[in-house]
């Protein structure tokens, strides 16, 4: 190969690498993904309980909710399906706080009494959830803050849960450790919402930890 031709085919080859390279930047500026989950399935089940009777679980159905209890279904690492009843009044009184409102798509960590009731069809398996130490969950945050109150004024992000991308937005006044909010990019996270015991009054109940930037993306002017 004569040496012009090589000359020749490295310039091609050094404008393609330029060309990709400013292609690739323009896109990281309009849509930076930090961290993916790219396979759902083998994120759920590299989740370790943090206790041996403890079952992990992903939240497919809301069967019923309110203040005092609520019923959903879920699905657990070995694949069975469970109904989990979430009660106030299985809790101990001054972990009340610990039944943390679920939502569709929800991965959780239940713990407590199991049955199994059978019928002509099949048999269906139950749980009374007497411990609920976390929650992972997916939300969606809004490229901007409002103005709220909640001890005293303040800004809130607005969020949503990811699998529910069509509700509306609801205030948060409770912050994200480890999360560094930037305006006009709106955030999927994954976050982990753990129980405090005994918090103050008029203080939230849930801590809430990042545990992956999943996708950030800049909004419309």
């Amino acid at each position: 190969m004569s040496f012009i031709r090589l000359c020749t085919l490295a310039l091609i080859a050094t404008s393609s690498l330029a060309a990709c390279s400013s292609y690739e930047q323009a896109n990281m500026n309009n849509k930076t993904s930090v961290s993916q989950i790219k396979d759902s399935t083998a994120f759920f089940h590299s989740i370790k309980p943090s206790h041996s009777d403890a079952i992990i679980g992903q939240v497919i159905d809301v069967i019923s909710q309110d203040r005092e209890q609520q019923k959903v279904t879920i699905v657990a690492q070995d694949g069975q399906t469970y109904t989990a009843e979430i009660s106030k009044a299985n809790f101990a009184q001054k972990n009340a706080h610990q039944m943390q409102k679920l939502t569709i798509g929800d991965y959780v960590e239940v713990m407590g009494e199991q049955s199994t009731s059978q019928s002509e069809i099949d048999s269906k398996r139950h749980i009374t959830v007497h411990a609920m130490p976390y929650v992972l969950r997916k939300i969606i945050i809004a490229g901007h803050q409002v103005d709220c109150v909640g001890v005293a004024p303040q800004s809130c992000l607005l969020t949503k849960p990811a699998e529910q991308a069509n509700a509306d937005w609801e205030y948060r006044y409770s912050g994200i450790e480890g999360f560094d909010f930037e305006p006009n990019y709106e955030y999927t996270l994954l976050i982990k919402n753990t129980p405090i015991s005994n918090p103050p009054a008029d203080a939230s109940s849930i801590h809430s930890t990042l545990i992956k930037v999943i996708e950030k993306q800049k909004t419309k002017s």
